[in-house]
């Protein structure tokens, strides 16, 4: 009956254990995953996978089983949400090691515990009761301190990674990686040889040596340690170099700004200068209709005309700020070899900043023309409208290249090396955002043509007067 006991209440700690580490899977990767159902499934997942390998009546080491059950959460995780399998790894590996350390932790508490009560049961009459009863108390602390670990663990993580659904390149995976991995294999190392020297030796390592649940704990508390700091050091390396990168972006956005202003100031003393002409250029035509030089006046109000349209913009959209970039880019795209088509109208009466817009036609033609030099027949079209209080632009560009989407971000992945590449979507974006809209970029047959579409959506109301 003794050993019926102890085989129910061992079952008993194993589904403990078992539900309670299925809990923290879907705390810790929840997230990081668009969907919390997700997370119910990768727990559910890793659950299922360790009752099974309760169950299974062969032998095998306990990273195998608990393995098992990591990587079935793993596979359950990058099915139902897809993009970013390299940070899905992070997770799996990190919440592996954490649950090795936490099983560590609780059994070098538990064996000081057999210690005290080994001394003590030389003072119990009743030993079979009291062995039972101390192991129950040893079960209960285990899970106590597994589940104090976790808990902390897992939120100290996540206080970490404040950006959960950040792409992970492979070079950053390894580095992130290394502190996991090696807390993992350090585990099976200490595992193996345990089953050893019970093997051959018929004790435990703790048996033989004393110290060796100290060296264990103090283990645990280190691996963690450096797996926390690793993390905290890698995001905050990652923040600021976005933010770096940011800086860049806004030092040239100024630049595209002061050339425009520049541009703007240009024609304005362009027109200043032609309107204090107007009066001579006036006299010398009437001088000339005076006396009869028809064909002359006639010559002299051509040229004068071409001067005025020389001075002026290609593009009139309504607004001297848009005027001015899409006069600029037009003229940069036509010195490529780039047909330019532009049927931008600036909403007039409606709550839109100009240098909001400035920032998305600067950002999203700059990429329309890097990306449309490289075909063979290069065009560029811009184009604006309304669908109620939707205000849409739309930049398309022909393009015949391969266009592949970084799901976590919902951008396209530059192809570009250097500073301040790819942060041209997201400064559109951001200025998207300001106007509670968004943006939408995939590769389309436009007009009749393979294109890459940008259209960025601006929700706008009427300014007050």
């Amino acid at each position: 009956m003794a050993e019926v006991y102890y085989e129910i209440a061992h079952s008993v700690y194993r589904m403990g254990v078992t539900f309670m580490m299925s809990y923290f899977y879907t705390v810790w990767v929840r997230p990081f995953l668009e969907k919390r159902r997700t997370a119910w499934l990768c727990g559910a997942a890793y659950g299922v996978v360790m009752v099974i390998m309760h169950y299974i009546p062969i032998e095998m080491t306990s990273t195998i089983a608990y393995g098992s059950g990591t990587a079935a959460a793993f596979l359950v995780m990058c099915m139902a949400d897809r993009g970013n399998t390299g940070q899905k790894f992070f997770l799996a590996i990190t919440f592996f090691c954490f649950r090795a350390q936490s099983v560590m932790i609780g059994t070098c508490v538990s064996n000081e515990l057999y210690l005290l009560f080994n001394a003590a049961a030389k003072y119990v009459r009743d030993r079979d009761v009291f062995w039972f009863g101390t192991y129950i108390v040893q079960c209960v602390i285990e899970i106590l301190l597994m589940f104090l670990f976790m808990y902390v663990a897992i939120r100290l993580m996540l206080w970490v990674c404040d950006r959960k659904r950040k792409y992970m390149k492979g070079r950053e995976l390894l580095i992130l990686l290394v502190p996991s991995v090696s807390g993992a294999f350090a585990y099976e190392v200490i595992q193996h040889y345990n089953e050893v020297y019970m093997q051959n030796l018929g004790n435990s390592i703790y048996d033989i040596y004393g110290y060796h649940d100290l060296l264990l704990l103090l283990y645990s508390m280190v691996c963690f340690m450096a797996i926390f700091v690793m993390t905290y050091v890698f995001c905050r390396w990652k923040d600021e170099q976005e933010q770096d990168k940011q800086r860049e972006v806004f030092s040239s956005q100024m630049q595209d700004l002061e050339s425009h202003i520049t541009e703007v100031e240009r024609l304005y003393r362009d027109m200043r200068g032609l309107r204090h002409d107007m009066g001579n250029h006036l006299m010398t035509l009437e001088q000339l209709y005076v006396q009869g030089a028809y064909e002359e006046a006639g010559e002299y109000a051509r040229s004068l005309q071409d001067e005025v349209q020389d001075r002026a913009l290609d593009v009139a959209s309504g607004n001297p700020v848009t005027d001015v970039i899409l006069s600029g880019r037009k003229k940069e795209a036509e010195e490529k070899g780039i047909a330019f088509g532009c049927d931008f109208h600036y909403p007039l009466g409606a709550a839109l900043n100009a240098f909001d817009v400035s920032i998305i036609l600067n950002n999203a033609l700059s990429n329309a023309i890097d990306a449309a030099e490289q075909e063979r027949q290069p065009c560029i079209s811009v184009c604006s409208y309304r669908r109620k209080n939707m205000y849409i632009i739309e930049v398309a560009n022909s393009y015949t290249g391969e266009f592949t989407m970084d799901e976590a971000r919902g951008l396209p992945v530059t192809s570009k090396s250097g500073s301040g590449h790819g942060f041209g979507l997201a400064s559109i974006r951001h200025a998207a955002h300001k106007y509670l809209g968004d943006i939408e970029i995939g590769k389309e047959i436009y007009e009749g043509k393979e294109q890459c579409v940008l259209r960025v959506m601006l929700q706008i109301t009427n300014e007050r007067k």
